[in-house]
């Protein structure tokens, strides 16, 4: 599966529901305090808490994408997974400071961004940042709306 289809499908079943920003920060400070060695841990509760289809079709590429993420987290692909999980019109950068932690950003689609610092491990920096970047989405989407 492409990082494009991998992307789409677990994105598309996310952005249908209603996201809790107090959840998904908690869940990416969660995230930055694995070691490096729990990694799996991570994606496997990401996976479960960040998306939920909302029609059969939508649960079928559900499944097909979290059976690849899980493909490369298993093989130990900790940062491809991660990447995969990114949605393909993000910006994303991601790198390791003197400390050996790890910093990352992510910017969604429209300009909504955030970041991670102090992770353990890169992919953790990034899904941290993908996770902050969406809480802050569905704040701002949230403000929207209520005006």
């Amino acid at each position: 599966m492409s990082h494009e289809q991998t992307g789409s499908a677990w994105f598309a079943g996310f952005a249908g529901g209603q996201p809790d920003p107090e959840r998904l920060s908690a869940l990416a400070r969660w995230c930055e305090q694995l070691a490096p060695t729990e990694q799996r841990k991570g994606f496997e509760r990401v996976l479960l808490e960040i998306a939920s289809p909302h029609t059969e079709e939508e649960g079928g590429r559900l499944n097909a994408a979290f059976d690849w993420i899980g493909v490369l987290a298993d093989s130990g692909a900790f940062e491809s997974a991660a990447v995969a999980l990114i949605p393909r019109d993000a910006i994303f950068t991601g790198g390791r400071l003197k400390d050996g932690s790890f910093v990352a950003q992510v910017i969604l689609d429209g300009g909504v961004g955030a970041h991670s610092r102090e992770a353990q491990s890169l992919a953790m920096a990034w899904i941290a940042a993908l996770l902050r970047a969406f809480a802050r989405q569905a704040v701002e989407t949230g403000a929207l709306t209520a005006h």
